[in-house]
């Protein structure tokens, strides 16, 4: 599972270089997020814990709560640094409560 997330990733972000080098900079900016995306869940995929609570099935929605809170945390702080180091767009700082609240949440399902 992790192995396709992260050619998934990697063949994304590839892209976005490439288009981004050819001088098509919005849609390269904008394949950033979905890189982002992938390489995220390839990596929380490859988590041993993650591994054993998607093998048990009463454990799966703790695995897909997890998964989703790491893309979803993941996601806005992508948006966070594009909008204000990208863009200069201050209010962008504004994805940082999202970011700040899945990590919160993140580990409240560790306990």
């Amino acid at each position: 599972m992790n192995i396709g997330f992260l050619v998934i990733g990697i063949i994304l972000s590839t892209l976005s270089k490439w288009l981004q080098v050819q001088g098509n900079d919005e849609l390269g900016d904008l394949l950033v997020f979905p890189a982002a995306f992938f390489l995220g869940l390839a990596l929380v995929t490859s988590f041993p814990f993650f591994k054993d609570w998607w093998r048990e099935p009463s454990s799966r929605p703790r695995a897909l709560r997890f998964a989703s809170l790491v893309a979803a945390g993941i996601l806005s702080f992508q948006l966070f640094a594009w909008l204000v180091f990208g863009q200069g767009e201050w209010l962008g700082a504004l994805f940082l409560l999202p970011f700040f609240i899945c990590v919160y949440f993140i580990v409240r399902t560790f306990k």
